[in-house]
């Protein structure tokens, strides 16, 4: 019986479904559109396409890739967009490679301990190299060393001729510095100011081994092409889960990166219902014929000539979509913000917080107050340590006791008042320095964050209503010892 993944009913919302096998998905196709076949032509590659465009295609095609014939590449400011060169019916395969085209770990260093071999002497250790890594220089070796050599094993020149260049890349590390401290004040700058100190670690662990193996090419691997490739892996990797034999856009503590050419070429719509497919086929490459599994992209939505060709990857927030990919969303309902609360007596995660990170003291809420629950929880647990909540002699229930809950409250809209006091004002101080397209990230950026924030101080308020009803519905008389103190 054919397999078929499980999928969450937020993945459904989202129109995103991953199929196993190929033979149950054509049978599911029929039961929704009627009989249909899918014919796949050797199509002649359209004048109006960069050489590059052309070069690529043409690799694909070689090597057991399958490209719709009315898909075309057409350039735009920020790279390639595929548009429908005439209209696109719903159900239709986009592009399918079979996964020996996939940039993985695996590939990278049978690749580049071939390259280093290829140069003579001893080829240094890659053991202690990440997946990411491994990827990153595999990537850069195509831009120092000849990849035209056959001895280099570098075959991906194709693929990244067609991949934006880092003058066109948008995410935060390419920010100018007006641009970057237009985000001061929030979570998104301390996570770029991470990363790049993260990635620059990385850099100078990478070129210290490809030293090894040529100090010419040690030389010429610099921090600029290592943060391209880094930046190529966090717009356009998948995660491993995607080539397994239940694919799954969802990260594993065992998963990895990979990139898969040509699919990862179309541009995100956040709800696109797409298909990603799994089959055993035969690749008939001009030099080779055997079985060997592939994924194909299939859009189910019909696209009229014209239009884009569009994927979907997952529910995102903008924080996240700024970050790896370098574009956002006009009130993107999927924005989160990260609350870290510190302190001791903070308890890890409860079983109600599952989908909220795996980080002690680190909890996501989204827009509506959504998953404010168990950060709701943490700060009651933190003020009853602090207050000696625990005593016999006090009320306390589910919810905590009345003096309990009310602390709680105050400190939780006060936390959240105060981060969003901290957010940097829009429009920017210096927007006549800012390109059009990071002012626009800015905005749509702050406006989530504003709008959680402001969910979660009418949270706090709520429980603190609530609190304040438990105690009248007790005869108890609430004073604020801060007025209290201004009687006394």
């Amino acid at each position: 019986m054919a397999a078929r993944m499980a999928f969450s009913k937020s993945t459904a919302e989202m129109g995103m479904l991953l199929i196993l096998d190929g033979e149950e998905y054509e049978e599911g196709l029929q039961n929704r559109a009627g009989p249909r076949k899918v014919v796949w032509f050797a199509n002649d590659l359209e004048e109006t396409e960069p050489q590059n465009v052309a070069a690529f295609k043409a690799w694909l095609v070689e090597n057991g890739a399958r490209i719709h014939p009315d898909v075309l590449f057409e350039p735009v400011q920020s790279g390639f967009n595929v548009v429908a060169c005439n209209d696109v019916p719903a159900d239709s395969t986009v592009v399918s490679i079979p996964f020996s085209l996939a940039v993985t770990p695996a590939l990278s260093r049978t690749a580049l301990e071939t390259l280093f071999r290829a140069v003579g002497g001893v080829p240094p250790s890659l053991d202690q190299l990440s997946e990411r890594e491994l990827l990153c220089i595999y990537l850069c070796m195509h831009w120092i060393a000849d990849p035209s050599n056959p001895e280099y094993a570098l075959r991906h020149a194709p693929y990244i001729g067609t991949l934006p260049s880092a003058e066109k890349l948008r995410t935060p590390l390419h920010f100018t510095s007006p641009e970057l401290e237009a985000f001061r004040g929030s979570n998104l700058y301390g996570a770029t100011i991470d990363r790049r100190r993260d990635w620059e670690a990385e850099w100078q662990q990478c070129r210290a081994i490809v030293s090894v193996a040529n100090p010419s090419w040690g030389d010429a691997f610099t921090w600029d092409k290592y943060l391209t490739a880094s930046t190529y892996l966090s717009s356009r990797a998948f995660p491993s889960t995607i080539l397994s034999e239940t694919p799954t856009l969802v990260t594993t503590p065992s998963s990895y990166p990979v990139l898969l050419p040509g699919i990862d070429a179309l541009n995100h719509a956040r709800a696109h219902p797409v298909s990603w497919v799994i089959t055993n086929s035969t690749n008939a490459s001009r030099t080779s014929t055997h079985a060997e599994p592939s994924i194909s992209l299939v859009i189910h939505s019909p696209t009229p000539r014209g239009a884009e060709l569009l994927n979907n990857y997952g529910p995102k927030p903008n924080a996240e979509l700024i970050l790896g990919y370098g574009f956002s969303l006009p009130n993107n309902p999927d924005d989160t913000i990260v609350l870290k609360i510190g302190g001791p007596s903070v308890a890890s995660p409860s079983h109600s917080q599952s989908t909220a990170g795996p980080a002690r003291g680190r909890w996501e809420v989204g827009r509506c107050a959504r998953r404010a629950e168990p950060v709701w929880e943490a700060v009651l647990s933190a003020v009853r340590s602090q207050i000696g909540g625990d005593d016999e002699d006090e009320e306390y229930d589910g919810e905590g006791s009345i003096e309990d809950a009310l602390c709680a409250a105050d400190m939780l809209a006060e936390m959240a008042q105060n981060l969003y006091d901290r957010l940097p004002p829009f429009p920017p101080v210096r927007e006549a320095e800012m390109r059009p397209e990071v002012v626009q990230m800015l905005e749509h950026y702050l406006e989530g964050q504003r709008d959680i924030l402001q969910s979660l101080v009418t949270f706090a308020r709520e429980k603190e209503a609530r609190a304040l009803q438990r105690a009248r519905v007790q005869g108890l008389d609430i004073v604020d010892e801060e007025d209290e103190e201004e009687e006394g």
